[in-house]
């Protein structure tokens, strides 16, 4: 299989008021595998004036254009549209984000589409059954209370970076399906899977203006999104940091806005917990996608009982169960990180560690292959004895890097989880049920696992970042707006 037979000799363009468009000022700029270090593909590079017209075309849509009259039965059949597109390319896809974002093309194509599938389908059934309520006031024979979801209007989606065909898949549908218009920011490290979705959107009959994606840096674009009264909401995914200057830019409009925000999430591992089965999820944990997922349980708590079997024990897996390099060789099972850039971050944090005194378990030095030094990878890297006041144990490094901190009681454990700015999500590792139901009670979390790591239910069952991890709640309802009625039947 050659991937690059799926991908443009031309430009990726923008895609605004149904057309597909150049960018005003007529930049465009690089696509670049993170796993080689190659430039395979350009794409239109999006400004303030494209976003401008984005946002005219997303309110003439919502205000006077045929969406506004479709029913949830129009929305949905047009979804599963969509998913009958893309299911049809699916290969183009997972090629498309495995150059992209250096990704392993297995792993694409199994789970991350199948999710993006999923989501769509998912959303497009909730497009036919967002039902209100009645409120039952006194004998409710003088009043008559009922409450109705409505669409928020114009939204502002901006993506991240490291899974932006999944995320995307179900931001936009669930945008979509509450019967909003959206306009589409994806990142500029992970910019193509957005913009051939764009084609798929189209191909299914979305009426112009209704999905627009415009290209260009978060400072350009998203601040004209966050600035402008045409836009009734702006949603991100990203870095904390990003979000705290969205909620700066929302004082003038007093916009609405969702953030899922970044992490540092706990997994504690009591000492009666199955040791074969917490150690290889105690490294799936840090190192799924390299690290670059926002729930990565990047704080691991051990029991000091068996503190030194299980490290030890973890130290050999994570040295002989992964192998890094190009996303389509088959058995390649390892990612790199999404540029040289945040490569380069996320080393600076594994230098503080060790300046800091932290125990370098294993990892902590780039590979020596070259053909792995021309990409961004970081092996997985493990420091023991982290105690609360080092900056890895408090700061997101988002990348493949486990802080390990022993404790002695349950109390204690908890002190350690709960004490970080951030509260995205936990694990709990331990056979006593009634303990491991009190921990994931006391955890200051969104999300929490109990023997297993990471998300059944990323649809059904969204998570919700908590303190520093986010506001706006999650799911499709965070789309929509509720109004309440009250009868008089006086």
């Amino acid at each position: 299989m050659d991937p690059h037979r799926y991908i443009s000799e031309k430009p990726y363009p923008l895609y605004i008021g149904g057309e597909f468009v150049s960018a005003v000022s007529e930049k465009t700029f690089s696509l670049v595998n993170p796993a080689t270090g190659e430039a395979f593909a350009s794409a239109a590079l999006g400004g303030r004036a494209d976003m401008e017209r984005a946002m005219t075309a997303a309110r003439e849509a919502f205000d006077s254009g045929p969406w506004a009259a479709m029913t949830g039965r129009d929305r949905s059949s047009l979804l599963l549209k969509t998913t009958d597109i893309l299911e049809k390319r699916a290969e183009e896809f997972a090629c498309a984000e495995t150059l992209d974002c250096g990704k392993i093309y297995q792993s694409v194509l199994h789970f991350e589409l199948p999710n993006s599938l999923d989501g769509i389908r998912y959303h497009a059934a909730k497009a036919r059954c967002l039902e209100g309520k009645t409120v039952p006031l006194g004998s409710g024979k003088d009043c008559f209370n009922y409450v109705t979801w409505h669409p928020r209007g114009v939204v502002g989606e901006i993506l991240p970076w490291n899974g932006p065909l999944m995320m995307g898949c179900q931001k936009i549908s669930a945008i979509l399906a509450a019967g909003n218009t959206v306009i589409v920011k994806p990142a500029s490290w992970a910019s193509l899977s957005m913009l051939k979705m764009a084609e798929v959107f189209h191909q299914a009959g979305f009426p112009p203006g209704v999905v627009n994606v415009v290209t260009g840096s978060g400072q350009e674009t998203g601040s004209a999104l966050m600035e402008s009264p045409l836009v009734d909401m702006v949603s991100l995914t990203g870095g904390t940091e990003t979000g705290k200057k969205l909620l700066a830019g929302s004082v003038k409009t007093v916009k609405d806005l969702a953030l899922e925000l970044g992490g540092k999430s706990p997994n504690i591992v009591f000492h009666d917990a199955d040791m074969e089965k917490a150690v290889p999820w105690a490294a799936r944990a840090f190192t799924l996608n390299s690290g670059q997922v926002c729930v990565s349980g990047t704080r691991l708590l051990l029991h000091r009982e068996i503190y030194d079997v299980f490290l030890e024990k973890l130290k050999i897996y994570c040295e002989t169960s992964f192998r890094p390099g190009d996303g389509f060789h088959p058995e390649v099972n390892y990612s790199s990180l999404i540029s040289r850039e945040h490569a380069e971050s996320v080393w600076r944090h594994i230098e503080a560690g060790k300046k800091e005194g932290a125990r370098l378990v294993c990892g902590g030095e780039p590979y020596a292959d070259p053909a792995l030094a021309k990409g961004s990878f970081v092996p997985p890297t493990i420091f023991a004895d982290v105690s609360p006041d080092m900056s890895i144990y408090r700061e997101e490094i988002f990348g493949p890097v486990l802080c390990v901190t022993p404790f002695n009681s349950e109390e204690e454990a908890l002190t350690l989880a709960n004490g970080t700015a951030y509260g995205l999500a936990g694990g709990v590792f331990t056979s006593h049920i009634g303990r491991a139901h009190r921990v994931a009670g006391r955890l200051k979390a969104g999300q929490v696992y109990i023997n297993s790591y990471f998300s059944r239910g990323m649809v059904e069952s969204p998570g919700t970042g908590w303190k520093e991890s986010g506001i706006g709640g999650a799911g499709i309802y965070k789309y929509m707006l509720p109004k309440t009625v009250f009868t008089d039947l006086s």
